[in-house]
């Protein structure tokens, strides 16, 4: 039998001799089943390195297996079976590694105290500034604040401002925010968030 050639050998043949360590056999089981196990793995669309981990899972499975097959014949089916939960687990496992973004891996849980207080800290700060402006930037910025991006008109209604005095008068506002919120935290030294 060992002088055939493969490819007129049948299968539960092929898988006797390659039980045998006959490599041809095994180059044979290869060739006659390589293009299922391929196209099965192809089609769950996975990158091309866990494509490769899942074929490579399914033949190294057929190795260790291969002495307790109890149907030799069937063997095709077996190794398409094989490929299925091969491509599923690595599936999942590539879901469970997907890369993440590296500045949300040290990222403080929102709902820590010191999270939550670090918040009400600035708001407080931003209140106190706030409120050392004076009219109409005052009511601009608490406009800004709790109705963000309110219409020109509604700015100009609640200020008196002319309506194409709005646009200026919420630059300057923001203008004199911020420096007035760098001065408070110059004050208040270095921070360190999380």
């Amino acid at each position: 039998m060992a002088d055939q050639p493969y490819a007129e050998v049948s299968t539960s043949e092929l898988v006797a001799l390659a039980r045998g360590d006959d490599p041809a056999a095994w180059e044979a089981i290869l060739d006659r089943f390589g293009g299922l196990v391929g196209s099965i793995v192809r089609g769950y669309g996975l990158s091309v390195h866990d494509s490769q981990d899942a074929e490579q899972t399914v033949w190294f499975n057929l190795a260790q297996h291969l002495a307790t097959l109890h149907s030799p014949e069937r063997v095709g089916s077996w190794l398409a079976t094989s490929a299925h939960n091969a491509c599923r687990r690595q599936y999942r496992i590539a879901r469970r590694t997907a890369p993440r973004d590296p500045a949300l891996l040290d990222a403080a849980d929102p709902r820590s105290p010191e999270v939550i207080h670090l918040a009400a800290e600035r708001g407080d700060m931003v209140r106190r500034a706030i409120a050392a402006l004076r009219e109409p930037d005052r009511t601009i910025a608490y406009l800004e604040l709790e109705e963000p991006r309110s219409p020109a008109r509604t700015v100009a209604a609640r200020t008196g401002l002319r309506l194409e005095e709005v646009p200026a008068a919420r630059r300057r506002v923001r203008r004199r925010l911020q420096r007035l919120l760098g001065e408070a935290n110059e004050e208040k030294g270095p921070q360190h968030e999380p």
